[in-house]
């Protein structure tokens, strides 16, 4: 596809995010829970210090101790979620339509606009994944690994787009499809407190995997195996990736 053709996929993309309610409106979730964090963790863990909850006496949990947790699973997750169920509901609106069997015989090429479909939820994830960990402000991951880490967490915006897209038939069983991907992000939430080998059980989750480089990488861990981690969640998302968009040409 020449830059013409993308330019009016992006236009008509634009106006149709923001011409439907519920895309609009997922579009701004991200944003304001980033937000919501920056402002809400701090008041959370003086509220509960305050009544002895968390507070870290006896050397236990203090809630502040948490603040990597939230921001990886926001700044990593959700920051790639986000974009690849916008673009999934606009897959699954072409899918209902007709327009994604039309393009086969439109002279814009079918591989091309696929690649485009993935392409552009990818690069939007990864705008979100630099920029929300910094807009929480709260245990950011060294400078040195953020773009690394971004990179490989944005990938799984596309993959999010070509699953609810390739395996619902509608946008209503698009929306009945995210409740798997919350409860998916919930081995995140969990991994964070597992110690030992069962802390990587969770890595069948790639997302995870980003998550918990984001973790070592701002313990400082042995950077072979920060970039170890990051290798194996890039690996399994782009083998997910092109066995999905196999699935979609077919």
């Amino acid at each position: 596809m020449n830059a013409h053709t993308v330019g009016r996929l992006l236009r008509n993309d634009v106006r149709l995010v923001f011409r439907d309610p519920l895309l609009g409106l997922l579009s701004l979730i991200t944003l304001a829970l980033a937000l919501g964090c920056r402002f809400a963790l701090p008041a959370l863990d003086a509220g509960l210090a305050a009544n002895g909850l968390m507070d870290g006496s006896d050397g236990g949990l203090r809630f502040r101790d948490t603040y990597p947790l939230w921001v990886a699973f926001i700044g990593t997750w959700q920051a790639a979620l986000m974009p690849g169920v916008i673009f999934a509901f606009l897959l699954l609106d072409e899918k209902e339509d007709g327009t994604l069997m039309a393009m086969r015989v439109t002279p814009v090429p079918f591989r091309g606009y696929l690649l485009y479909r993935v392409a552009l939820p990818y690069l939007l994830g990864l705008a979100l994944e630099l920029a929300l960990p910094p807009l929480i402000g709260f245990a950011p991951a060294p400078p040195a690994w953020r773009l690394s880490i971004a990179l490989v967490g944005a990938l799984a915006a596309p993959a999010a787009t070509l699953v609810f897209a390739g395996f619902a038939h509608d946008k209503v069983q698009g929306l009945a499809l995210t409740k798997f991907a919350g409860i998916a992000g919930l081995t995140i939430l969990a991994g964070y407190f597992l110690e030992g080998p069962w802390q990587w059980v969770p890595g069948v989750f790639p997302p995870y995997l980003v998550a918990k480089a984001h973790w070592l990488a701002r313990d400082g861990a042995d950077p072979l195996l920060v970039g170890g981690v990051l290798a194996g969640a890039a690996l399994l998302q782009i083998a997910l990736i092109a066995l999905l968009l196999r699935r979609f040409r077919t």
